[in-house]
């Protein structure tokens, strides 16, 4: 019975995607507390990151 599954499977990737959140949001209060030059490196060091996670998820680099 693969539906008693389902909920559980979901709780599971729901609670993944608060770590993750939640670690996007430590590390965003980090890069806040530093000085502006630091500051504006280290949230394009971040965007560069995420954007590569986006692309590598769901195939978009392909579509180039």
């Amino acid at each position: 019975m693969g539906i008693v599954d389902a909920p559980s499977d979901a709780a599971e990737g729901a609670a993944g995607d608060a770590d993750v959140a939640e670690e996007l949001v430590s590390r965003l209060e980090l890069i806040e507390g530093q000085p502006l030059g630091e500051r504006a490196a280290s949230f394009a060091l971040l965007h560069d990151e995420l954007r590569a996670r986006l692309e590598g998820g769901d195939g978009a680099s392909s579509r180039g």
